[in-house]
């Protein structure tokens, strides 16, 4: 009894301890609740206080968007620059009258053609003020020096420099036209045959009409791979490619002036002549594409139409070229009425049309070395459908009257087509011997051609 009693007060304790916790808890829940609430909305009043566009005045509400729309927040680059205010490239920054002066020593030497000692300033300049205002114009005087020294491989650099570290810079439209000017000459495209290749159609006079200079016999200007430490005008390597580099830097640049679709129908051209007529294609189609009201449109439809015809390989290869090549001449036809070349281009679409049934017919003989008269049989309807007044349509009547009867069963269509070919078939309109025929054409007219001499194309 007495060892109950002692259990019964040790427990006590214990009980009361439980039940004041949770009164305890129950007394400071409430509390716990408002630190919730209060929390949020301070951080509420802490945020709108320190907000600009908190409303002054009950008028308006909580946030005074009027305020936000005024025109006297924003100012244009014009603007901007009648209130004196900091070029976006010299932002968080502004330069002491030491240090534009040193950019003002680039351009006098410059203009007083001390070039060594411009590049010298220039380049100092152009490292320690990069992506600056400051830096622009040293880069730029330091491009142009060398091309005042007949330096054109490091003044290519210098401008190429210039456009990768400032892409909207306001040299643009100089720098294109020295780039331009170097790749002409690297390229040699002064003589004659050049010149009626590449029409210079902007305002600036770049290809001078003079005397044509006579096309260098320098081996390091055909061969890529030869070093050239003779002739400092010229890069040590591949001046051609060096002079594509500059007019791809020309309309990438400079998309929208006035010499980008010149550098596309140069670049184009050279291709053209070097008989790489896939990628002479690629630059007329893009020239044909991006720059639609170019004076080179005429040339881009007339040439490339012509690389992409000399571009088919034959009757055993992929025929897309010879259709993109019809398709682009009779768009000719269609888009230059007055054109003097409109000879020219029915005497291509007639060659077109001879070697499109040539394709059809290498088909007939691919089947019959393959010893599938069901398939030939189709191939020879094919070529006397599309092309009846071709000698070709003659080669496949005779082989469809060849093929054994029984070898067409369960095509009743061709059975029928065989059945129904005359007797003593008449011979095509064409001279012995030869497989031409008249033009088959959509743009195929018979009125009147156009008088005038015939595009010699190279």
């Amino acid at each position: 009894m007495q060892l109950r009693r002692m259990l019964d007060r040790r427990k006590e304790p214990a009980r009361r301890t439980r039940s004041g916790g949770g009164l305890d808890a129950r007394r400071h829940a409430p509390d716990s609740g408002i630190r919730c609430l209060l929390i949020p909305g301070l951080l509420l009043i802490c945020l709108l206080s320190g907000c600009s566009t908190f409303s002054r005045d009950g008028d308006s509400g909580m946030l005074d968007i009027s305020r936000m729309l005024k025109p006297g927040s924003i100012r244009g680059p014009l603007e901007r620059s009648l209130f004196g205010e900091d070029n976006p490239l010299e932002m968080g920054r502004r330069f002491s009258e030491a240090e534009r002066r040193q950019v003002q020593q680039c351009r006098v030497a410059f203009e007083s053609g001390d070039y060594e000692q411009a590049i010298k300033l220039s380049k100092k300049a152009a490292k320690k003020f990069k992506e600056t205002s400051l830096g622009e114009e040293a880069q730029f005087y330091l491009a142009e020096s060398y091309f005042a020294q007949g330096e054109h491989g490091k003044a290519q650099d210098g401008y190429d420099q210039l456009f990768q570290d400032y892409p909207s810079t306001r040299y643009v439209e100089p720098a294109t036209r020295r780039m331009f000017t170097i790749a002409c000459n690297w390229l040699e495209v002064t003589e004659p045959t050049a010149k009626n290749a590449i029409r210079q159609v902007s305002g600036e006079k770049v290809i001078e009409d003079k005397t044509p200079a006579r096309r260098s016999n320098d081996p390091t200007v055909r061969v890529p791979v030869l070093p050239n430490f003779h002739d400092k005008s010229r890069p040590w390597f591949d001046t051609q490619g060096n002079a594509l580099k500059c007019l791809k830097s020309i309309w990438m640049n400079d998309p929208t002036g006035p010499l980008a679709d010149d550098a596309l129908m140069l670049t184009a051209t050279y291709y053209q002549r070097k008989k790489n007529f896939v990628e002479a294609d690629r630059y007329f189609e893009i020239l044909r594409d991006e720059y639609p009201d170019s004076p080179h449109l005429e040339d881009a439809f007339l040439l490339g139409a012509h690389v992409k015809q000399m571009s088919y390989q034959g009757p055993y290869y992929e025929g897309r070229e010879l259709k993109g090549a019809q398709k682009l001449k009779e768009q000719s036809l269609h888009l230059f009425p007055a054109s003097l070349e409109r000879p020219q281009l029915r005497t291509d679409l007639q060659k077109i049309y001879l070697q499109e049934a040539e394709r059809a017919w290498y088909e007939v003989e691919y089947y019959q070395k393959k010893r599938k008269p069901r398939a030939v049989a189709i191939a020879c309807i094919q070529v006397i459908n599309e092309y009846p007044d071709t000698s070709y349509a003659k080669d496949a009547r005779d082989t469809l009257t060849a093929i054994d009867r029984r070898e067409l069963q369960g095509l009743p269509e061709v059975a029928e087509f065989v059945e129904s070919l005359p007797a003593n078939e008449p011979p095509p309109s064409e001279s012995s011997g030869s497989k031409q025929g008249p033009v088959k054409s959509v743009s195929h007219s018979t009125s009147e051609e156009d008088r005038g001499g015939r595009m010699t194309f190279p």
